[in-house]
């Protein structure tokens, strides 16, 4: 019944929470995990900023690798099988929802709460989105 487990991944305290109860129930049910970090990009309005986009894009995706390495290491002395996906996105939410549909996740699992600040108090939070919008279940951890 659970054979694919998302775990959408943003270095948060909450996320990594998320990701551990993932990993439980993956070996529970001999499930799949896949570990998606989005890059939130933003097109420059101006082609003088364009070389400073394509850099901090690099950078962000950089960052978001090096952070799934630990979660890696976890899912490879379980000896679950895993996939990491570093997405550039403009909408978090659209883009999880998206992926969870299209490569037929059968749960998520994310945190209640990951790195949004003020912004998330303005557009409502990426676990709430994801849960009023996706088609399997949504597992929020606290």
């Amino acid at each position: 019944m659970i054979s694919h487990i998302m775990v959408p991944y943003d270095k948060s305290e909450s996320a990594t929470h998320a990701f551990k109860y993932a990993l439980d129930l993956a070996e529970k049910y001999n499930s799949s995990i896949s570990i998606i970090s989005c890059v939130s990009i933003q097109a420059p309005t101006d082609l003088y900023f364009g070389a400073a986009y394509i850099e901090t894009t690099r950078l962000l995706k950089e960052d978001a690798i090096k952070s799934t390495s630990d979660l890696e290491s976890q899912l490879k002395k379980s000896k679950i099988s895993y996939k990491i996906e570093i997405l550039e996105v403009r909408s978090i939410t659209d883009s999880l929802v998206s992926y969870a549909e299209s490569h037929n996740v059968d749960l998520i699992v994310m945190g209640s709460r990951g790195f949004g600040g003020f912004k998330k108090l303005l557009l409502g939070s990426v676990a709430s989105g994801v849960s009023q919008h996706s088609k399997c279940p949504v597992l929020i951890v606290k």
